[in-house]
């Protein structure tokens, strides 16, 4: 039988079979090590001293997943800078661009793994080991001159980038700041990562014991420790991938830099995967009219959620690099597709779209094996990630009210349900058939400091509960006497698939959700 878990306990499974295995890890931290000795010993004519090489991308951030099988690059992306020591004024982009393919092709083995030039970086492919390869990605630039960003805090570490025009044969700098955009997401992550970072480490230590691929506890990677905010990045880049795998359109789906720098820029150092997906998924979705025709950016919402994703008058979009202004990693999304405008825009609020169907309606209890499988392995997953539908739930009824407060989903809720059968009260969990005509009472447990406001939502579906004009649907206000309004009675009246979901309101925000209780009458 499978195991039926907590949606939180199934999302942290799902995560963890995104991860990187220690071993291959260390496999490619040596090839890292390699290349760095290698581009360290090359001659660059005109560089006053030696270049300096540092990792950029998800292995720098912690936030790297499985290769999707499914996908045009399905192998690990090693990302590094190797910025060489020229002054910007006195070299051209060209010239760094070709220092540094050029040193590459002279090695033997290197000259036949690297790619065609590409428009920023020089591309090594690894061999397949255990079924996974890797794509080395070497990004040539220099030191950003001092006159271009005097004006902002962080030009210290900006880089000025090679980057290749098409066909064109001209090159020209672009702006870019990996160094301390990796300190900013660090800063963002910090607190959370103390919090978890010695019971995780202990337990990597304990399960790879006898691997001796760690000494000791502290031997152990950061980039293993995982807080909630790089759990949902990682499942959000997962969740892209299938949505967009073998479409037309994949050249469209979201780039891996804007899901991180939206995501830690909302987050608020929720305790939980859900809570993180939950709020995080909201406010994105808050920014979808933007892509209305008669949508017009205000400065009067300079304090809202719009300040994430901006669009000017004429229409371009701006997602700026938090730690280089000069960036957008958005400048791609005002352009057209096949003649269709906007497409990375509209691909973008799809796929937020299909996060909010896919990660918020999922069950408050369900089959960790079926949804990992779902999440983690192509052959079994479907267009869809609900775990509800796939179980013959849609949650997406048109009589379900939408909550009218604005979500910021910093603390939990959960539901314990009992019916009474034969004068006893009996436990049973979200998804199990029910009889008609017993008592339902649903209790609702949360962290929210008092004093707040309880409302519940119970949702009818079928043809009973239709006939009988009980489909309901309405968020109310808690009536039952009690604990604070935490618990709610119902009874199994009309056979068909129902929910019951509690919020809890506190300074007229809706700062923690249950999720759907699911009861199934039969």
């Amino acid at each position: 039988m499978n195991r039926i878990v907590t949606r939180e306990e199934a999302l942290g499974k799902a995560a963890e079979q995104l991860d990187i295995s220690p071993s291959k890890y260390k496999q490619a931290m040596e090839r890292f090590e390699s290349m760095k000795s290698y581009l360290l010993d090359g001659e660059y004519d005109g560089a006053t001293a030696d270049p300096e090489i540092y990792l950029q991308g998800s292995f720098k951030l912690g936030t790297e997943i499985r290769p999707y099988k499914d996908s045009k690059d399905a192998d690990y992306d090693i990302d590094i800078v190797c910025r060489l020591e020229h002054e910007k004024e006195t070299t051209t982009p060209k010239t760094v661009k070709h220092q540094v393919g050029d040193h590459l092709k002279s090695h033997g083995t290197y000259v036949k793994m690297i790619d065609d030039e590409g428009k920023r970086c020089w591309t090594l492919n690894y061999a397949e080991q255990d079924g996974v390869g890797f794509h080395m990605d070497i990004l040539p630039s220099v030191q950003e001159s001092w006159s271009t960003f005097r004006d902002y805090y962080w030009y210290r570490s900006t880089i000025a980038v090679t980057d290749r025009c098409g066909d064109t044969g001209s090159y020209n700098w672009s702006p870019s700041n990996p160094k301390d955009f990796a300190e900013w997401f660090y800063d963002k992550n910090r607190a959370a990562f103390e919090d978890v970072k010695q019971t995780q480490k202990q337990i990597l230590f304990e399960n790879y014991r006898q691997d001796g691929l760690f000494t000791d506890r502290d031997a152990v990677p950061d980039i293993h420790v995982k807080t909630p905010l790089q759990r949902a990045i990682q499942l959000l880049k997962r969740h892209r991938d299938i949505r967009f795998c073998n479409q037309q359109n994949e050249k469209c789906k979201p780039i891996s830099m804007v899901i991180t720098v939206l995501a830690a820029q909302i987050y608020r150092n929720e305790s939980s995967i859900y809570e993180t997906l939950s709020n995080l998924i909201d406010t994105l979705s808050r920014h979808a009219d933007q892509m209305q025709p008669t949508f017009r950016f205000d400065e009067a919402m300079a304090e809202s959620a719009y300040t994430l994703i901006t669009r000017t008058a004429d229409g371009k979009w701006h997602i700026p690099n938090p730690t280089n202004h000069g960036e957008n990693f958005a400048d791609k999304w005002h352009e057209n597709e096949n003649g269709v405008p906007h497409t990375r825009a509209k691909a973008f609020f799809q796929w937020v779209a299909w996060a909010k169907e896919d990660f918020l309606n999922i069950a408050e209890r369900l089959d960790e094996e079926h949804y990992t499988r779902s999440l983690v392995s192509p052959a079994n997953s479907s267009k869809s990630l609900t775990v509800a539908q796939h179980r013959g739930v849609s949650f997406n009824v048109a009589h379900r009210q939408k909550p009218c407060w604005p979500l910021g989903l910093s603390y939990s809720a959960q539901i314990s349900a009992k019916y009474k059968a034969n004068g006893s009260w009996q436990g049973f969990n979200s998804g199990e058939p029910l009889n008609k005509h017993l008592a339902l009472l649903f209790s609702a447990n949360t962290n929210v400091p008092a004093t707040f406001q309880v409302y519940w939502q119970v949702v009818n579906t079928g043809k009973e509960a239709e006939d009988a004009r009980q489909l309901r649907g309405e968020i109310v206000l808690s009536k039952t006497a009690g604990v604070g309004g935490l618990t709610q009675k119902e009874a199994t009246s009309y056979t068909g698939i129902h929910w019951a979901e509690c919020f809890i309101v506190k300074n007229s925000v809706c700062v923690a959700r249950s999720g759907e209780f699911v009861v199934r009458i039969v």
